[in-house]
């Protein structure tokens, strides 16, 4: 039984890689055909769509009056993609950042404005839970207000980035592989996560290991492979709108939509998302230093990241 999983994880990465390549050329040639910034595109288009399974699960949560759900996978979601697709990122490519074009660079500075976004979302949200123990409408619709003065922000700061469009009769077939790749990227990460922890399973690993590796980078699977993808091409700008649009939407859209659903009431929350703020605090602060080596804050943000989950375990986030 081990064999065919572990034959069924193979297969499903494979369609994995094959489905972000095409995401990432559909992307490039719907960006060229309208004349806008691949970090936009990358935002917007690619970070919703990757962020679809997460929107999905909090909607039915939110329904089925399952709060800890909704936050448990917007807040784990964010750490995630920050400790681990983020640490991954810089491990790899550490020339290739290095060398980024002036363009390019314009597109990763759009990491920090992110962070510091959902730095401040974190630490307002640990605030509410520590006066109130609840998010009710008006927090939601808050949240969701700055969820769109984040997008402006964003067109505003890469305004100057838009190019003349040049018109491709192949836009029709670009959105057509986009949604399809999109699709079979999100339904074969399911797959690679599920049968990846059986085969743990059947090897005898325990839960709790299975959740803090496994779960957890399968949670960023999509965001990983299509930013790691987007890099190989040179699509620095689609990669890294990837990567922070999907951080904003955990945060800002999904606990945002889902108080509005039906107010959010946890008794604990507050030390969760107050250890929240303070770990993307200290990566705002430790990334913004150029002079570090990109290696080095890729081990600091990994390191970070286990401390964070060890700190929420030994806390009583359950």
């Amino acid at each position: 039984m081990i064999f065919a999983y572990l034959a069924l994880t193979v297969i499903c990465f494979f369609f994995v890689l094959k489905a972000a390549d095409t995401l990432v050329v559909s992307s490039s040639v719907i960006a060229r055909h309208y004349g806008i910034p691949p970090v936009f595109i990358g935002v917007v288009l690619v970070g919703i769509g990757t962020s679809a399974p997460e929107i999905f699960v909090t909607l039915m949560a939110s329904l089925s009056s399952h709060p800890e759900i909704v936050l448990g996978n917007a807040a784990g979601s964010i750490a995630a993609n920050t400790g681990i697709a983020m640490a991954v990122i810089f491990w790899l490519y550490d020339r290739g950042i290095k060398k980024a074009s002036g363009v390019d660079r314009a597109a990763v500075n759009n990491i920090f404005i992110a962070l510091n976004f959902l730095f401040l979302g974190a630490g307002a949200f640990s605030m509410i839970f520590l006066l109130k123990n609840s998010i009710g409408r008006t927090a939601g619709i808050i949240m969701l207000l700055l969820m769109a003065a984040y997008f402006y922000l964003t067109a505003i700061i890469n305004g100057k980035l838009f190019s003349v469009a040049v018109p491709d009769r192949a836009v029709g077939k670009a959105f057509l592989r986009f949604t399809l790749s999109l699709a079979v990227l999100i339904a074969c990460c399911k797959v690679v996560v599920a049968s990846s922890s059986q085969v743990a399973r059947l090897a005898g690993i325990s839960e709790f290991i299975i959740g803090l590796t496994i779960i957890a980078v399968g949670t960023s699977l999509p965001e990983i492979i299509t930013s790691l993808t987007a890099m190989r091409k040179g699509e620095w700008g689609l990669a890294v709108g990837d990567l922070v649009g999907s951080q904003a939407l955990n945060l800002y859209f999904l606990i945002g939509l889902s108080a509005l659903i039906r107010p959010i009431e946890m008794d604990n929350s507050v030390f969760f998302f107050g250890w929240l703020a303070l770990f993307l605090g200290e990566i705002c602060f430790f990334l913004w230093d150029k002079k570090i080596p990109s290696r080095v804050k890729s081990l600091v943000l990994f390191a970070t990241y286990c401390a964070y989950l060890f700190a929420n375990v030994r806390g009583g986030w359950r």
